[in-house]
């Protein structure tokens, strides 16, 4: 039998974190029985390395930081769709299908906006 894998695309700033762990669960919670490829378990690669990882997955679920999409996870996503994968975008309670390819900040945008969340 073929296992369901979903890569879940999210800043960096969150991996180990509570949200990341309350995201993982609604994940699970949603799409029963699937392997799920966190890339916070493969520090410090290449934007490619990631890339690569979602070539190997069937979805990609992904979640934004203080309302925006942030570099990398933009690039993820819309990779994944142009590979013609489903693409799911997480909010509190559910899973939302994305189409379209998505806006997302720079990476120095990023950053800041990964500082502004550590301050909250």
């Amino acid at each position: 039998m073929k296992v369901l894998r979903i890569y879940y695309a999210h800043a960096i700033c969150l991996y180990g974190t509570e949200p990341e762990k309350k995201e993982l669960v609604l994940i699970r919670e949603k799409i029963k029985d699937a392997e799920i490829i966190n890339p916070a378990n493969y520090p410090n690669r290449s934007m490619d390395f990631y890339l690569r990882l979602v070539d190997k997955c069937h979805i990609v679920v992904f979640s934004r930081l203080l309302g925006k999409v942030t570099a990398g996870v933009g690039k993820e996503v819309n990779h994944a769709l142009k590979k013609g994968k489903d693409v799911y975008m997480l909010n509190e309670v559910s899973l939302i299908p994305i189409k379209s390819p998505v806006k997302y900040i720079s990476r120095q945008s990023t950053i800041e906006l990964y500082q502004e969340w550590l301050l909250q």
